[in-house]
């Protein structure tokens, strides 16, 4: 699959399940979306299909130290 299948996929999975781990996972990619741009993070979801990953947003400061908007999206 593409990384805009892949996408649309998982914003499909999770539009139908609100509150679950699908729907946390659109979530995610709708915020790399936003943060890279839809070329990098169809490139991304493609890589991690690849290797059995997922994406995950990555916040400048511990969530101790208070609210954070996210800066980077990860692979893990």
């Amino acid at each position: 699959m593409t990384g805009k299948q892949l996408f649309e996929h998982y914003q499909a999975e999770g539009s139908g399940n609100p509150g679950s781990d699908a729907s946390y996972y659109a979530g995610i990619l709708f915020q790399s979306l936003l943060i890279m741009g839809e070329q990098k993070t169809y490139e991304l979801l493609e890589e991690a299909e690849r290797t059995g990953k997922k994406l995950d947003l990555n916040y400048p400061i511990a969530a101790s130290q208070g609210p954070s908007t996210p800066d980077q999206v990860i692979l893990v």
